[in-house]
């Protein structure tokens, strides 16, 4: 292994399933998309964990209860001139 492979392993080293299965979903998105898909990683099964919410969004709700969301389409599409 190279060093900077060892430096790697190290700094995973006690972070939570929780933190690795982040990272893990992250490499597999974007640094190695290509290569994920001709290995025999299946993809769907590594992120079908249930989804989480990071950062300033953790726990927050968007739509109150009760609320239709499309109760306002007509409205909007005047706004940007839509027509049906």
């Amino acid at each position: 292994m190279s060093t900077l492979q060892n430096q790697i392993t190290q700094s995973l080293e006690g972070l939570s399933d929780d933190s690795l299965s982040f990272i893990l979903e992250m490499i597999q998105r974007f640094v190695m998309p290509a290569e994920s898909k001709s290995m025999a990683i299946n993809h769907d099964i590594a992120i079908k964990k249930k989804k989480r919410r990071i950062g300033s969004m953790k726990g927050q709700k968007f739509i109150a209860d009760g609320h239709d969301i499309d109760e306002c389409n007509d409205e909007i599409a005047g706004l940007f001139g839509v027509d049906d």
